[in-house]
């Protein structure tokens, strides 16, 4: 799958998105849209954060 992200603001710690479970992680300049592609093996949610745990989020995979 692929997820597409743009980061809309400044905050330092929003400049990274990590997907620990899947072993990734993106660099996002702030403006720009990066796509992050993962290999879900099995259905579940899946966490994913900025490196310092204070923007996050989850994958729902069904």
């Amino acid at each position: 799958m692929r997820l597409n992200f743009r980061r809309e603001e400044t905050a330092s710690c929003s400049d990274k998105v990590v997907f620990e479970h899947f072993g990734k992680s993106a660099e996002l300049p702030t403006g720009e849209l990066v796509a992050v592609e993962l290999m879900p093996k099995e259905a579940g949610e899946f966490a994913f954060a900025c490196p310092m745990g204070m923007f996050h989020g989850r994958l729902i995979v069904e």
